[in-house]
């Protein structure tokens, strides 16, 4: 298990916050090869050629009149309450750093899979415009490319305490968690067995016969219990639930396999202010995101499910993937509903032209990720 956790946060105040759509195409502080956590020296570890020695003459800014307007989610996100404490998550699509792991190769390769600067850019502004003080990510390649992209492109931002472990998923992509409140302790079930989940009852999607058993996770859940210098304590469970149009059914096992853990910890400590947010791969009607609230978990931004035409202008605020989808949540118990901030959750948006298709042109200039944020606050004092 990998656990990096350092000295106290700066809290907001400390950091300056550029809002506005301009933002995330602006340049941040030159990619570099060195700074907190240093590559390995060698042979094996290159820069690729692609990464210039000057990337801010090499990247330059988009102008605001060519970014294509906001699609999905909030032009203007609201400021964080003061006092609050903001959590949010973001799917940032491979996040792989620019170094060769000489333990990788053959189809899974990461050199290939490096991100390039202007991405790193973008996705970096995404992060400053959502301000949160705890970021669940999905898709970042391991905790040195966590730490390499924060000393890189986030170094103001007052995340002192990262974790980023294996999930268990063969392409190498983990959970990770950046954050400006002590980290206590990360968990995660790479290799644990759903066979014994009950999927009896009504609205189950049928398994495949053929399906190959025992099934396990196909990226584990990550358990990160955090706690703020005033004692206010939390816990996040960062998931990122298989995709694919046809794993409605293992969606629905990964979800039961969590709850059993989510209800064990409600059971035992019913005050521990647990939230489950992350790429759930589901829309809000799905069984496998249904079964989460029926667990008692609270969805702040539930009336999403109610315009489900893709062009809908008033359910444009509310999607959270390129496709017009609905698949990024963050879910709170009881006990952490107690401390949400009215009206709070919103999703974070980005440019958009219609007439880039995700699936097969090649990323624009303004491309940061295929997800929005998702941002909820919480006020850190147990209490309602």
């Amino acid at each position: 298990m990998r656990l990096v956790s350092g000295p106290l946060p700066r809290f907001r105040g400390t950091v300056t916050v550029a809002v506005g759509m301009l933002m995330l195409l602006l340049p941040l502080a030159a990619c570099r090869t060195s700074g907190g956590v240093a590559p390995p020296t060698g042979d094996a570890w290159t820069l690729p050629a692609r990464w210039s020695a000057h990337p801010e003459a090499a990247v330059p800014a988009v102008p605001a009149a060519a970014l294509p307007p906001v699609r999905h989610g909030l032009e203007s996100p609201p400021p964080p309450p003061p006092g609050g404490l903001r959590i949010a998550t973001y799917n940032v699509l491979n996040l792989f750093d620019p170094f060769d792991d000489p333990d990788l190769g053959g189809q899974w390769d990461d050199l290939p899979l490096a991100t390039d600067e202007r991405r790193c850019r973008n996705l970096a502004a995404m992060i400053r415009r959502i301000d949160a003080d705890v970021l669940a990510l999905q898709e970042v390649e391991s905790l040195e490319c966590l730490h390499w992209f924060r000393d890189t492109f986030l170094a103001d931002m007052g995340y002192d305490h990262v974790a980023s472990v294996d999930v268990g998923y063969h392409r190498g992509v983990e959970c990770s968690v950046l954050s400006r409140i002590p980290i206590t302790g990360v968990q995660v079930w790479p290799n644990q067995s759903l066979e014994g989940v009950d999927r009896s009852g009504p609205g189950f999607t049928p398994r495949p016969a053929d399906a190959a058993a025992p099934v396990t996770y196909q990226r584990s859940p990550m358990r990160v219990d955090l706690r703020h210098p005033d004692g206010y304590e939390l816990t996040l469970f960062v998931l990122h639930h298989k995709s694919g149009r046809d794993f409605g059914w293992m969606r629905e096992m990964e979800a039961l396999g969590t709850i059993a853990k989510l209800e064990a910890i409600m059971t035992a400590e019913p005050d521990r202010n647990l939230l489950v947010l992350g790429d759930f791969n589901a829309a809000p009607w799905d069984r496998s995101l249904r079964l989460y609230l029926e667990a008692g978990l609270v969805d702040p931004l539930a009336h999403r499910a109610m315009p489900l035409d893709r062009e809908d202008p008033t359910g444009r605020p509310f999607k959270t993937h390129d496709s017009g989808r609905v698949i990024d949540y963050v879910l709170l118990s009881p006990a952490a509903w107690g401390e949400y901030v009215r009206r709070s959750a919103h999703v974070v948006g980005k440019p958009y032209d219609p007439e880039y298709d995700w699936r097969n042109d090649p990323q624009p200039a303004w491309f940061a990720s295929d997800h929005h944020p998702v941002v909820v606050d919480l006020r850190p004092v147990e209490g309602p």
